[in-house]
């Protein structure tokens, strides 16, 4: 009974599992905690391999834009 409660409960959390699975597991990708050398290096790298519309691309520039935009200490 309580497996039962359980997935009727958080069906969505089970899908979402699922995808995380069926893609390779947790994404460990922390642009917040990346330096402008590693952001520029990532850049370079998707935009030779073509990627220039995903989402991670277009993070990683709004990211630089702000890295750029902070007053240096």
């Amino acid at each position: 009974m309580p497996e039962e409660k359980n997935a009727t409960q958080n069906p969505e959390g089970a899908a979402e599992s699922g995808d995380a699975s069926a893609k390779g597991g947790k994404k460990n990708r922390k642009i917040n905690r990346m330096t402008a050398q590693v952001l520029e290096s990532k850049i370079e790298d998707i935009e030779k391999a073509g990627f220039t519309e995903s989402t991670y691309y277009k993070h990683l520039l709004q990211r630089k834009r702000e890295l750029e935009s902070s007053p240096r200490s």
